[in-house]
């Protein structure tokens, strides 16, 4: 007998073994393993299940949740309840995060993930500089008016320096997600930098770097810390204030925020956002 027919009757025995298997288990054991596959475990996203062997550390986790039940969270210290998202952010031990997993109210748990700003690799400038303005050719809306007048653009990052001469009088609201800093101002750099992009009125350069939408105003909402770090809660917690507070445009220069394909929980904040009446406008990345 050749190798291809004994690997082809040893197949067939392991499937048949299998299928023996299943019709001879007693129903006990089968209701066991159904109740398995749905005590909870499914509810748990991969990179949240793979810390759940860390030890007895509280874990960061963003519940989503199945209707407007609420489950009972003992065990959750709530960081934020959300009504842009059906859901809470908050943190738990990894014994709490499986009891929590097993109701019916809940749909799924997250980790609350960590998202860094986007610093560009390599960048060279060489002997110009790089006016956004002209790249898109901004000049053209200005000389029909269209200006950035009226609208409001929420700047989700790591603050905004008011005391620029581009940003004078620009910030009308702001609000600081980040609890390690007391300020909202820009200990980074680069909220102020994206904000001068968006909005600046070149006053420091003599018109040279002004901003695209120069008649915008802004909302300042920071989300990132001086180290460029910061959580997928305290975004999705941004994007609902900026939007609860009156933005049309909500500006995410982060890295890790692959929408529509991984964070679903901020995915289904921008989305919401979106429907809305928002413009959500996502950093592509610097790495070329």
């Amino acid at each position: 007998m050749d190798v291809r027919k004994k690997i082809l009757i040893s197949s067939a025995c392991l499937i048949l073994i299998a299928v023996a298997i299943v019709i001879a288990a007693p129903s006990g054991l089968m209701s066991g393993q159904i109740l398995g596959s749905s005590s909870g475990l499914a509810k748990i996203d991969s990179s949240l299940n793979s810390r759940m062997d860390s030890g007895g550390d509280d874990i960061p986790i963003i519940v989503i949740l199945n209707g407007k039940d609420s489950p009972e969270l003992s065990g959750i210290d709530v960081k934020y309840r959300y009504h842009l998202i059906n859901g809470v952010a908050g943190s738990a031990k990894p014994e709490a995060i499986k009891k929590i997993a097993q109701s019916d109210s809940v749909k799924m748990i997250y980790l609350d993930d960590t998202a860094k700003l986007a610093q560009p690799i390599g960048a060279r400038l060489g002997n110009g500089t790089i006016v956004p303005a002209k790249n898109v050719n901004a000049d053209a809306l200005w000389s029909r008016g269209i200006d950035g007048r009226g609208v409001i653009v929420a700047v989700v990052d790591s603050g905004i320096d008011k005391n620029h001469p581009d940003l004078a009088g620009k910030v009308i609201g702001e609000k600081n997600f980040v609890k390690s800093e007391s300020t909202t101002n820009d200990l980074l750099g680069h909220g102020t930098s994206v904000a001068g992009i968006i909005a600046g009125s070149g006053a420091a350069s003599g018109g040279k770097y002004r901003g695209i939408a120069p008649g915008a105003s802004l909302l300042n909402v920071k989300v990132i810390d001086k180290s460029g770090n910061g959580q997928v809660s305290d975004i999705i917690a941004g994007i609902e204030w900026a939007l609860d507070n009156n933005a049309k445009v909500i500006s995410l220069s982060l890295a890790g925020l692959n929408l529509g394909e991984t964070n679903p929980p901020v995915t289904m904040a921008a989305d919401n956002a979106m429907d809305a009446g928002a413009v959500i406008c996502v950093a592509a990345g610097n790495s070329g």
